[in-house]
């Protein structure tokens, strides 16, 4: 939450520890995952995870309201089922429906065909959060907005890193806050570093954000320790 610094949200991200190259981004492996057809196998291990995760969590009494996955364009293009691995998890681990926001991106959702809109709209049924990731860099029609329906818009980082620097910047930001809440969609920040975009982000109404001015992504434990701090902060 941008105003109070109070945690309302995590985003689990996929890192390989690599026994010769050690820690490796995605950036490095999930190309060549979804070349090969393995991000299927991939990305399910990843939602089981995340919601093995969130019932952990939730059993501390520390979960935060909302834990966001990412869903890579050939993932959701060849998982077929990957509505019934979601139900499966939901089940499996017992934990709500919201508690599971899935992220895509504007290409994602551009490129889709009806087979795949009829999968986002199973997805939508089960109750899970969906978000469009990266906003602003589709380029192309906003009727996808109205079409999925989704739960949130992120704003891509390019944008938010001009915000303070140039006024088409902060204009195109402005408006897309403006847009959202037209439309009842929530929405938030992506990649905020500094005190001033973080103002910047105040005086224009958007209410959430995530970035390293917040924090970096660190490891389960250490994200533990964050959300009990929160529960602590929230508590007085």
């Amino acid at each position: 939450e941008v105003k109070s610094g109070r945690i309302v949200g995590m985003e689990a991200l996929i890192r390989w520890n690599h026994p010769k190259r050690g820690l490796m981004l995605p950036t490095a492996f999930i190309p060549i995952a979804e070349m090969t057809g393995s991000i299927v196998a991939i990305g399910e291990w990843v939602i089981e995870d995340a919601c093995r995760q969130i019932k952990a969590w939730n059993e501390f009494g520390i979960a935060p309201p909302t834990v966001a996955v990412n869903l890579s364009s050939a993932q959701f293009k060849l998982a077929s089922h990957l509505d019934k691995i979601v139900i499966e998890n939901l089940a499996r681990y017992n934990i709500p429906a919201k508690q599971l926001e899935l992220e895509l991106t504007e290409s994602v959702l551009l490129e889709t065909t009806q087979r795949h809109a009829d999968a986002f709209s199973r997805l939508r049924k089960i109750g899970v959060r969906l978000a469009i990731d990266d906003f602003g860099t589709g380029y192309s029609s906003l009727d996808y907005i109205r079409s999925f329906r989704v739960s949130r818009l992120k704003i891509d980082q390019r944008f938010i890193k001009d915000v303070t620097t140039s006024a088409d910047g902060a204009a195109i930001v402005r408006a897309t806050i403006g847009l959202a809440h037209e439309l009842g969609i929530e929405v938030s920040a992506e990649g905020v570093e500094t005190a001033s975009q973080r103002s910047f982000l105040i005086s224009a109404g958007c209410r959430l954000a995530q970035g390293f001015y917040f924090g970096k992504p660190v490891p389960e434990a250490e994200a533990r320790k964050l959300l009990y701090q929160n529960l602590q902060r929230a508590a007085v």
